[in-house]
């Protein structure tokens, strides 16, 4: 362990009195000492130069290497941070990571959400993934709120209760795990491996049909993922809409609302959109009966 006296140098007094330190070749310096009292009630002073309140020690050294310990922890703690960010990025092994939005477009059906999600620093701001769901979830609604929250239900293996949980926006930006080798659905096409016609997948570098991407996998055409039929457009929560079709009369129908909340259900393949056209309450709408603002 470093001598504590190898790490630090006192500075230039200043006109008040105050002796700035510096640790570790640092050029700022990490805080300042001041001599104060007389005779036996002498002590010194240290101000941390991050503005914390001072600290009085009856030895000038004392005062130092607190100063430097202080540095130490701001240092432990700059580190820590660093890594709880890296975490929001570094799945686990055989795991990856992906988005909500994506989770819902290409219907995947077994992942891993974040279930404890503390903040990066502080009690605001961003989170990171500090644990997952020990097993797979099957999931059969993603639901996006008004305020940017999510709701996730599925079932768990093993006969669980069914399977809830709330997201706030910033748990939901850290997304979910799935397979590294979990199939995506690419387009249909002939099956390099038995040359049938179907819906191809594509699992790492392999490209080909469910039974034989099953059987390279070692799992089952049912939990592969299945695109949601959204339509052309894919809503999300605030979006400006009009209704498709016959115009609505001006006094009494608004024909153009905002995207209040939106459901995919995971297992159908489909979508609901609440939409509030200035009624009393939002409406559910089907996606196809929707169309952009021009």
């Amino acid at each position: 362990m470093t001598d504590i006296r190898t790490r630090f140098r006192y500075g230039k007094p200043d006109g008040d009195g105050r002796t700035p330190v510096y640790v570790d070749g640092a050029a700022e310096p990490a805080g300042h000492l001041k001599k104060v009292g007389q005779g036996s009630h002498t002590s010194w002073a240290a101000y941390p130069g991050d503005g914390a309140t001072g600290t009085a020690y009856t030895l000038k050294y004392e005062a130092t290497a607190w100063l430097v310990l202080r540095v130490d922890a701001h240092a432990l703690a700059a580190a820590e941070i660093e890594r709880r960010r890296a975490c929001r990025t570094e799945a686990p092994a055989g795991w990856r990571f992906v988005s909500w939005t994506e989770i819902e477009r290409e219907g995947y059906r077994r992942v891993r959400p974040v279930h404890h999600a503390p903040y990066v620093c502080g009690d605001e701001g961003e989170r990171y993934p500090h644990t997952f769901a020990d097993q797979p979830v099957t999931l059969t609604r993603v639901a996006t709120l008004h305020n940017g929250c999510v709701v996730v239900s599925g079932t768990e293996p093993d006969d669980r209760p069914p399977y809830v949980l709330l997201m706030d926006p910033a748990h939901v930006e850290l997304g979910a795990l799935v397979r590294a080798q979990e199939p995506r659905y690419i387009a249909p096409g002939e099956c390099a491996g038995c040359e049938q016609d179907g819906p191809l997948y594509q699992a790492g570098t392999r490209l080909g049909c469910a039974t034989c991407t099953a059987a390279d996998l070692g799992s089952t055409p049912a939990d592969f993922p299945a695109a949601v039929d959204d339509g052309a457009v894919w809503w999300s929560v605030g979006d400006t809409v009009r209704r498709r079709g016959e115009i609505p009369n001006e006094d009494t129908e608004p024909e153009t609302g905002h995207v209040t909340e939106t459901e995919t259900f995971i297992a159908e393949r489909t979508r609901r959109i609440a939409v509030d056209f200035g009624d009393r309450w939002p409406v559910r709408w089907q996606p196809a009966g929707l169309a952009p603002v021009s």
